[in-house]
């Protein structure tokens, strides 16, 4: 089944459009079942005698689903699947550099990254025994820039816990100071609440 899902244009152009499109879905599982069959699947276009095929399979992936791996990289909400977006950015890089160009310019597009640090992240994990970690671990580098950070780390961030220490001393002192007498303490007691709290008792059997 999958020899021949991979081997018909007409099932695997849907296919893929609807697998890259799950990488930007809002749904952790979903996205990570789909990494996981793009970095299976990617290996397979780069055959020994190449096809028409193959070739536009290979540009499809180099630029539509990098550049959703990448903005996926980008959003918090897919903090906790960074790493295996980096993984098929990786694989997607070492699999098709040598072959086409498209990966390494949609990298110079992007942003704040620099020529040289693309060029040496790619000569890098092109390297004969590169560990998967290693792999992941130069492609976030090089996008660190671009990452996105979980909320809680945002948040700390933003506020050093030095920050918020001074501030939760500053109100503890406040609320210690003692506080002139109000009218709200010349007021009557409240009457009981017993009789309204027994009308919702459970009847006794």
């Amino acid at each position: 089944m999958r020899k021949f899902c991979l081997g018909s244009l007409t099932i695997l152009e849907p296919l893929l459009l609807f697998c890259t499109h799950a990488i930007r879905m809002r749904d952790g599982r979903c996205a990570g079942v789909v990494l996981r069959v793009f970095r299976s699947i990617v290996p397979e276009f780069v055959p020994s005698h190449d096809s028409p095929l193959s070739s536009s399979i290979r540009e499809f992936i180099s630029t539509e689903v990098l550049q959703a791996c990448i903005l996926s990289l980008h959003e918090p909400y897919f903090v906790d699947l960074q790493k295996d977006l980096a993984q098929l950015i990786a694989t997607i890089l070492i699999s098709y550099s040598p072959i086409t160009n498209t990966p390494k310019q949609i990298l110079l597009s992007l942003d704040r990254i620099q020529p040289e640090a693309v060029e040496k992240c790619i000569d890098y994990i092109m390297q004969q025994g590169v560990p998967p970690r290693q792999q992941r671990a130069l492609v976030l580098d090089l996008l660190r820039d671009l990452k996105g950070v979980s909320v809680s780390e945002q948040f700390r961030i933003s506020k050093p816990a030095s920050a918020v220490r001074k501030e939760r001393s500053k109100m503890q002192q406040e609320f210690m100071k003692e506080q002139p007498p109000t009218k709200l303490e010349n007021r009557q007691a409240s009457p009981s609440l017993e009789g309204v709290s027994g009308m919702f008792d459970e009847p006794q059997g």
